[in-house]
């Protein structure tokens, strides 16, 4: 997750009306590294939809479901600190879910969302 947090702390996404191509080339690399920090956890199930310049989705972990999402990306570079919210859901169209938690966008993040949840 180290790429996706260089990404977005230097890029200042073009801001349009539709995707852009950038934006769906960082969608293509958060779902890959995002895939490996879950299953490093034994995440399993990920499912992904893509917004207007945000990702949200769904994951299982030891029998819970959790839902994620990364706000808009556009100005992200200017922030202090790049974060993805992660709540339990009872089912994959529940987006109010548990209380917010926050994850720290870098490498090992799916193991620090771990030990949080345990």
């Amino acid at each position: 997750m180290k790429k996706i947090a260089d990404i977005l702390q230097t890029r200042d996404f073009e801001s349009s009306s539709v995707k852009t191509q950038e934006f769906k080339d960082f969608v293509k690399e958060f779902k890959k590294e995002f895939k490996k920090e879950i299953k490093s956890i034994d995440g399993k199930d990920i499912t992904f939809s893509v917004g207007h310049f945000t990702i949200t989705g769904f994951f299982d972990m030891n029998g819970q479901l959790y839902y994620f999402s990364l706000c808009d990306v556009r100005g992200m570079c200017f922030s202090h600190s790049i974060n993805l919210l992660y709540r339990t859901a009872e089912h994959r169209e529940d987006w109010t879910g548990g209380s917010n938690q926050f994850a720290k966008i870098e490498n090992g993040m799916g193991k620090k969302m771990f030990n949080l949840i345990h």
